[in-house]
C-alpha cells in the first residue's frame, strides 16, 4: 500500500471524523486583477459589489504580494507554497507539450491532493496553465477547465468539461460560474469540499483587451469609462517595442510589445478591463449566493484573490510583469487583493497592513484548517492564520519577489530591484516618501549603506530557498519554457553558463507524504 493510499485510509476509515470537522474551502483566483481595480481597495468607478460585500464579511490584507509576474508560477506557489526559483515554473507555460499527463507540481505537496487525501471532494473550475489539461490532475475529482492559458476570447470558447470537450456559447466567466455553481449544488456538510474557482477574466492583456467589449456591463462602461492612468510610455516597454534588449541585442520584432502601446489610453481597453472585472464580481455573487441557499455557508472559508497584478496606464505600462523588457516590478503589478471569509470563525469588516505573500498562503491554509502538522518542505513561507482569527502577532514585513531576470525586496519602507545580468537596471524607492515608485534613488551616494543591506537580504534569501536546479541566475533552467518564444532572450542564461541546460518537461514522480 502507497504512503499516499495508507494515508487516506487512516482518514478516511479509521477517523472519518477528522473529515468531517474541517471546513470547506472555495478559493477564488481571478487573473491579471490589481488590487486598485476594485471597490473595497478604494475604486470608487468600477461596480465590484460583491466582492466588497466579501471583504465587509471578512478580512481584508491592504498589502497582500504576488510571487512572481505571469500566472503559471503564481499559481504553482499558491497550491504549493514553493517559488518560483524552487517549483521551476518561471513563466507561463505552453499549452502542449510532449508528454502524457504532464503536470508542472505533481512532485510537490500540493493543496488539491492534500486535501484529496484528507477526505475532501476537489473541484478545478476555470484556468488551469499548470500543466495537461485534458483530463484530471493533483486529486481533482471534478475538472472543468480550457485548452489552454491565454485567453484570446471569452465566447465560443472550447472547454474540457469532466471528460466531455465542447465549445460553450456562453462568456466564459458565465460558464465558470455556472459549471462553479453545479458542483456546490451537489455538496452537503457531511463531506468538506474544495473548490478551486480560477477565472480569466478580467485578463485585461493586449490584443484581447483591445478587441470590442461584448459583455452584458459593457454599454455601462462605454457611458462611464472609468479614470485611468495618463503616463509617457516607459522606456522598459519602449525597449521592448524597438526590438533592443539592454545590450542592444534584438529581442523580437515588436509587435506583441505594440499592442500594450496601443492599450495605453485608449477607451475600449478601459471599457474591457472595467466590464471584465464587473463580469468576475457578478459571479462572485453567485458563487455566496449558491452557498446560502446550500446551507453551507457557514461551514465554508471563501478565499478570494489573483495570481498577480497588472500595470493599466501606471508608470506608461500595460499588463503584468511580463509586458516590458527589461521586467518592470512596481507594486501595481506585484499587490493582489486577498480576503478571507469564514462566517463565525473570521470577525467581520477587518482590514490588516501587515505585509504578505503568496508564498505564506498554503502554510497558512493549512494552520487554519487545522493541518499544520504537514510539511512543506523547505517552503519560505509563513503562517499568518493568527491574523485571521483577530490576533496580533509578530510579523516581518518583507517580501520578495522573481520573474526570471528580476528580483526584488520589499519593507514597509524600502523597496528594492536588482537583475540579471548585473549590468540591467537596478532601483530603490522610498515607499514612504514615494509610494508611486516615481524616484529611483539608485545612485543616490546618501541610500548606499541601505542598498547594500538590501542586496545583502536579496541575495541570502534566494541562496536559501531556491532550488540549484532551477535557480535561473547561477546556472539553472526552468520547465517548459523561459524567455525564447516571447522575447529571443534565452542567450542571456547559455551565453553565460557554458553547460546551461534548456527549457524542459519530464514526468516527475507524484508526490508522496
Amino acid at each position: 500500500m502507497s504512503a499516499r493510499i495508507a494515508l487516506l485510509t487512516l482518514l478516511l476509515v479509521a477517523d472519518a471524523s477528522v473529515a468531517a470537522n474541517l471546513p470547506s474551502i472555495v478559493l477564488i483566483v481571478s487573473d491579471n486583477q490589481s488590487q486598485t481595480l476594485l471597490g473595497t481597495y478604494g475604486n470608487t468607478e468600477i461596480l465590484t459589489p460583491h466582492i466588497d460585500r466579501l471583504a465587509a464579511q471578512g478580512i481584508k490584507f491592504k498589502q497582500a504580494f504576488s510571487v512572481s509576474g505571469v500566472c503559471s508560477p503564481t499559481r504553482a506557489t499558491l497550491l504549493t507554497g514553493l517559488l518560483p526559483s524552487q517549483t521551476g515554473v518561471h513563466v507561463a507555460l505552453p499549452t502542449h507539450v510532449d508528454v502524457d499527463h504532464w503536470s508542472a507540481i505533481e512532485e510537490f505537496r500540493n493543496l488539491p491532493q492534500t486535501l484529496k487525501d484528507a477526505g475532501y471532494r476537489t473541484a478545478l473550475v476555470g484556468k488551469y496553465h499548470l500543466g495537461a489539461h485534458e483530463e484530471p490532475q493533483l486529486g481533482f475529482d471534478y475538472w472543468v477547465t480550457f485548452p489552454g492559458g491565454h485567453t484570446t476570447t471569452f465566447y465560443n470558447e472550447t472547454v474540457i468539461d469532466n471528460g466531455k470537450t465542447y465549445r460553450s456559447p456562453e462568456h466564459l466567466t458565465d460558464f465558470w460560474t455556472r459549471r462553479a455553481v453545479d458542483f456546490i449544488t451537489q455538496q452537503s456538510a457531511d463531506q468538506p469540499f474544495f473548490l478551486l474557482l480560477t477565472y480569466n477574466g478580467p485578463y485585461m492583456l493586449p490584443p484581447t483587451v483591445t478587441m470590442e467589449p461584448n459583455n452584458r456591463y459593457a454599454a455601462y462602461y462605454q457611458q462611464h469609462p472609468p479614470s485611468f492612468p495618463q503616463e509617457p510610455v516607459h522606456p522598459f516597454l519602449k525597449t521592448w517595442a524597438t526590438g533592443r534588449g539592454p545590450s542592444g541585442l534584438m529581442v523580437r520584432e515588436g509587435t506583441t510589445a505594440w499592442t500594450a502601446i496601443e492599450a495605453l489610453n485608449n477607451k475600449t481597453a478601459i471599457v474591457n478591463t472595467a466590464s471584465e472585472t464587473a463580469m468576475v464580481d457578478e459571479g462572485v455573487g453567485k458563487i455566496l449566493d449558491a452557498l446560502q441557499a446550500q446551507g453551507l455557508e457557514s461551514d465554508t472559508l471563501v478565499v478570494y484573490t489573483s495570481d498577480q497584478g497588472a500595470s493599466y496606464g501606471h508608470h506608461g505600462l500595460w499588463g503584468n510583469t511580463s509586458w516590458s523588457f527589461p521586467f518592470a516590478a512596481y507594486n501595481i503589478n506585484m499587490q493582489v487583493p486577498l480576503i478571507f471569509r469564514h462566517p463565525e470563525h473570521i470577525p467581520r469588516g477587518v482590514e490588516t497592513d501587515i505585509m504578505v505573500s503568496q508564498v505564506d498562503f498554503l502554510p497558512t491554509l493549512f494552520d487554519y484548517i487545522g493541518l499544520d502538522d504537514l510539511e512543506i518542505a523547505n517552503s519560505p513561507g509563513k503562517s499568518f492564520a493568527a491574523s485571521l482569527h483577530g490576533e496580533k502577532t509578530a510579523w516581518d514585513d518583507t517580501v520578495f519577489f522573481e520573474f526570471a531576470t528580476v528580483r526584488a525586496i520589499e519593507t514597509a519602507k524600502w523597496k528594492y530591484i536588482r537583475r540579471f545580468p548585473p549590468t540591467d537596471p537596478r532601483e530603490l524607492y522610498d515607499l514612504e516618501a514615494d509610494p508611486g515608485e516615481t524616484v529611483n534613488l539608485i545612485d543616490s551616494p546618501a541610500h548606499a549603506e541601505i542598498i547594500a543591506a538590501l542586496d545583502k537580504r536579496l541575495t541570502a534569501y534566494f541562496d536559501r530557498y531556491a532550488d540549484p536546479q532551477y535557480d535561473l541566475w547561477h546556472g539553472g533552467t526552468a520547465k517548459g519554457r523561459l524567455l525564447e518564444e516571447h522575447y529571443g532572450r534565452d542567450d542571456i542564461f547559455s551565453d553565460r553558463f557554458p553547460d546551461w541546460r534548456p527549457p524542459f518537461v519530464e514526468k516527475a514522480l507524484p508526490f508522496s507524504p
